[in-house]
């Protein structure tokens, strides 16, 4: 630690494997003078090409990554604290304000995280699904006979769809309420209909540029064992130039200080046609969003955001255009062991992921949990989503499972 000048050092808090996201090469002008708190199973091969990496056995839950951020802060002048990932959001922010570092201070990062919050300020600018955060079992049934049945329960704070439920009856949702803390618990009026959502960057309450994109099932359909995907919308559509002023009024709502890129999900109701506010967040969508997002623009959004809160030189005002629809399609597991997947894939589909059988999987518990990613394109929205559709049949097809 001693090498590092003292003046110059940045703090990268970061989990996501160097084979994901080679920040040696994005930061190559400045990688001297980084010092990279990860977890323990990245920690390694971050060593091979950083020289100051601190591993973390808790990283996710625990109050190490806090307590060092803290001590470089307080042995170094520490000029940048920078993160890309959700579950670091808020401790890196909290720690920028307690030091006085530049970036997303708590403030910001909470109204992206605190859906309660989040829906509270959206909702000046566009229309939300009725929502509240209840004290009470009680208090939630009356909402729900109030607002009408089913209705979705969330966490404030949750991502990934993890802990969500739509909710059909009293008892159920009287027991859902009960068995979840109350300072992390919403519910929200369910809206029937299809749902999208807008990627992008933001910068001062302004979308420097975003891409609409209709999902395919819903983001819930994982708890069913279907796959979840998306197709990007056709630039110049009626519904893509309504969902690209929906953006720019949530930007509004929600301003950043510096260049940030934001995913946001919004419904269209089936009967209304209305759009309506579903969440957003101060990062990049997952899945494979990122990488339909790279093939459309040129930029890899992650890339060009870690560079703009090291303050280095980027790009992410100038992506390119192309006449090429993207989209994706998550395959998620069942519970058994996966003996084998067909590589018979259709000749348009690449395969972006896929698992290595035989292998033993529980139920997904999360939107992102996967077997298998596939990426496709196409000359319309029209023609990827029939490839999706296509892509979807053939991976019900290609595993073989067995039950354990």
């Amino acid at each position: 630690m001693n090498s590092l000048r003292e003046h110059e050092t940045l703090v990268v808090v970061h989990r996501v494997p160097v084979t994901v996201t080679p920040l040696h090469e994005w930061l190559a002008e400045v990688a001297d003078r980084v010092v990279l708190i990860t977890s323990t199973e990245s920690a390694d091969a971050y060593r091979a090409v950083f020289d100051h990496v601190i591993a973390v056995d808790d990283y996710s839950d625990g109050p190490a990554v806090a307590r060092h951020l803290d001590e470089l802060c307080r042995a170094h002048r520490v000029a940048r604290i920078v993160c890309g990932t959700e579950d670091d959001a808020l401790r890196v922010a909290a720690a920028r304000e307690r030091w006085g570092i530049p970036g997303m201070g708590l403030r910001e990062a909470l109204l992206h995280r605190d859906k309660l919050l989040m829906k509270d300020a959206v909702g000046r600018r566009v229309r939300t699904p009725g929502y509240t955060a209840p004290e009470s079992p009680e208090e939630a049934v009356e909402f729900a006979e109030r607002t009408g049945w089913p209705v979705v329960v969330k966490p404030r704070s949750g991502y990934g769809s993890r802990g969500v439920r739509v909710v059909h009856d009293a008892e159920s949702l009287w027991k859902e309420v009960a068995d979840r803390a109350e300072e992390d618990l919403l519910l929200e009026e369910f809206v029937p209909g299809v749902v999208y959502h807008v990627d992008g960057f933001t910068h001062q309450g302004e979308v420097l540029w975003s891409v609409p994109s209709r999902y395919l099932n819903t983001c819930l359909s994982w708890q069913e064992g279907a796959s979840l995907g998306s197709a990007q919308m056709d630039p110049g559509d009626d519904l893509t130039l309504r969902l690209d002023a929906f953006a720019r009024e949530v930007s509004k709502a929600l301003p950043i200080a510096e260049p940030t890129p934001f995913h946001l999900e919004v419904f269209e109701h089936s009967v209304t046609g209305e759009l309506l506010f579903c969440e957003t967040a101060a990062r990049t969508g997952g899945g494979h969003i990122l990488d339909v997002l790279e093939h459309a623009t040129g930029m890899n959004c992650v890339r060009e955001w870690y560079r703009g809160q090291c303050g280095l030189p980027q790009a992410c005002d100038r992506p390119r255009t192309t006449s090429e629809r993207f989209g994706f399609l998550l395959v998620p597991p069942r519970r058994g062991r996966l003996l084998s997947i067909a590589d018979d894939h259709p000749e348009y589909a690449r395969i972006a992921s896929r698992s290595t059988p035989p292998q033993e999987f529980g139920a997904a518990a999360a939107s992102t949990d996967t077997v298998m990613g596939v990426i496709v394109s196409g000359t319309s929205n029209q023609r990827v989503e029939e490839r999706l559709a296509s892509c979807a049949a053939w991976a019900e097809r290609a595993m073989e499972w067995e039950t354990v």
